[in-house]
């Protein structure tokens, strides 16, 4: 989200990387757009966006006439590109995810040294980014590193258990955003790895569920801490306030009644929620979204392509254990759910880690299979 240079969006560091990555395939660039045993996934998410661009276009006004959603045909791109970067470079997508986690150290670490932060009431933002998007970020890379200490699929040594001393940090860095949505994710994730950690022997789990708990006690003691994120899940619990997305989704709804079948487009929803509450705004819940964008029709299509994809954690979890594309699944529905993905960077990118991790999966099986023949 850093805009260095203060360009109104125009540049910024996710940009940068995204030109610099494209610069660094181009010469290749064939073996990054192949369709062989993706056309499952990538057909719904295209004819979707088409379908998109066409209801936006046949709804432009004379407020809002950008028709062309050119951030999700940029995912689209992304996913594609890097689905197939794992088919080039093994392991890649698996190594570029702990990286990811890495940079969230770095946050973190910049956090506690004052550097780039920022306090939107009692809630912590840096560099511009959203409370809730940069402590679903942190809590996702907080999952990352919990899997690849335990799991270690890279093969680093004994020293990876150094990093689990981070954890508190970046669960007090969660905390201080205030979001609920991040420290549910969080605390699922954490309970589904726990009761899903494969294991030789019944002794071995059972110590796991032990420790697991006691880490789960210590992680909540830590996050309820902040007299504000305690509020925010009492008021949750007592009213059943969900930060003002009860009233958006009630100003949502008669928008989605009208056209149920094939929605307004980007553009007659811009033009909708501006008539109704006097701005644009984010439905704050994608299933919304995309009813409101392309109806019935739309959101048969964006669920073929969900479906596609956690699929594919699933079968990879059952073909080799893989936790981690299980596990992330859960932090992916709880923003679907309550937040915005559809232009979410990291989003698509998660997406595109548990569809490798498939291929992840088969290409270790062969492996094992063709050294237990040799």
């Amino acid at each position: 989200m850093w805009d260095p240079f203060n360009t109104n969006d125009i540049f910024s560091i996710a940009k940068l990387t995204a030109i610099l990555y494209f610069i660094t395939i181009a010469p290749h660039i064939f073996q990054y757009i192949r369709t062989d045993s993706l056309k499952a996934i990538l057909y719904p998410a295209w004819i979707f966006f088409g379908f998109l661009t066409f209801m936006s276009m046949i709804n432009s006004n004379e407020l809002f006439s950008g028709f062309f959603y050119s951030s999700i045909f940029l995912n689209i791109i992304l996913f594609w590109f890097l689905v197939n970067h794992e088919r080039v470079d093994y392991l890649i997508i698996e190594k570029g995810m702990f990286c990811f986690a890495l940079g969230s150290v770095l946050m973190v670490a910049l956090y506690f040294a004052g550097i780039g932060i920022e306090y939107g009431g009692d809630r912590l933002s840096m560099f511009g980014d959203n409370q809730n998007a940069l402590g679903v970020k942190v809590s996702i890379s907080s999952i990352i590193l919990i899997v690849f200490v335990v799991q270690n699929r890279l093969n680093i040594g004994w020293y990876r258990y150094l990093l689990l001393l981070i954890l508190p940090f970046m669960l007090i860095f969660v905390r201080e955003t205030g979001s609920r949505v991040a420290v549910i994710a969080f605390v699922l994730a954490f309970l589904a790895g726990s009761a899903l950690y494969k294991t030789k022997t019944h002794l071995v789990k059972v110590g796991i569920l032990i420790g697991s708990t006691l880490a789960l006690i210590l992680f909540v003691i830590i996050l309820m801490q902040s007299n504000t994120l305690a509020e925010r899940f009492v008021s949750t619990a007592t009213t059943g306030e969900i930060g003002s997305r009860d009233k958006i989704w009630k100003t949502i709804i008669p928008i989605i009644s009208k056209n149920p079948i094939v929605g307004i487009g980007k553009t007659g929803y811009e033009l909708q929620s501006t008539i109704n509450i006097g701005k644009s705004f984010s439905p704050h819940n994608v299933i919304l979204e995309v009813l409101c964008y392309t109806g019935i029709v739309g959101l048969i299509l964006y669920l073929t392509f969900l479906f596609q994809v956690f699929k594919s954690g699933f079968q990879a979890y059952y073909i080799k254990g893989l936790l981690l594309p299980l596990l992330l699944i859960i932090p992916m529905l709880v923003v679907i759910l309550s937040g915005q993905i559809l232009t979410s960077k990291i989003g698509w990118t998660i997406f595109a880690y548990i569809v490798s991790s498939l291929a992840v999966a088969i290409r270790s099986l062969r492996n094992q299979k063709e050294f237990i023949y040799q």
